[in-house]
């Protein structure tokens, strides 16, 4: 499968959607709508921003246990989850956020919103594993896949 922009047509009926599928659309629908180039890559990946102009993120899933790795950039720049947590592979180590997609969705629109890498990953609970695994915490409440304005300082908001 080649690169699809959203929106893209889908196949199946709203009435079948599952908790990902909802949680899937309202992603690409909110990052279209803050102008963040939602597009869907081959290898069940999801990419919003352009490599390497200011932020993007790209979630790659990892399996249905292991939920989704994030590769976030900044200014073309790689930044990894690795580091944050002192694992023995550092920025090499893959770290992926474990289902629901909700908690990948969460930290890609709050990354693309500008939110430092310290301060989302507050929003989250280091599990381990292999790979290693964050889940988002029951208490963080996500609001991130309503739509927010752009804010004129925000490096998205033009």
């Amino acid at each position: 499968m080649d690169e699809r922009l959203w929106p893209f047509p889908i196949a199946k009926p709203e009435a079948e959607w599952t908790l990902l599928d909802q949680d899937f659309v309202d992603l690409l629908r909110t990052a279209y709508a803050e102008g963040y180039e939602p597009r869907e890559g081959r290898c069940s990946c999801i990419d919003l921003g352009r490599w390497p102009v200011g932020r993007s993120v790209s979630l790659v899933f990892r399996g249905s246990r292991n939920g989704w790795e994030p590769f976030l950039g900044d200014s073309g720049q790689s930044v990894r989850l690795g580091p944050s947590y002192r694992l023995p592979l550092g920025q090499n180590e893959c770290v992926c956020v474990r289902p629901p997609f909700r908690g990948a969705a969460h930290l890609a629109l709050e990354w693309m919103r500008g939110r430092s890498l310290e301060s989302l990953l507050m929003d989250y609970e280091f599990v381990g594993g292999r790979p290693a695994g964050i889940m988002l915490r029951p208490s963080v409440v996500t609001p991130s896949l309503l739509v927010q304005a752009p804010d004129a300082e925000s490096p998205c908001g033009e």
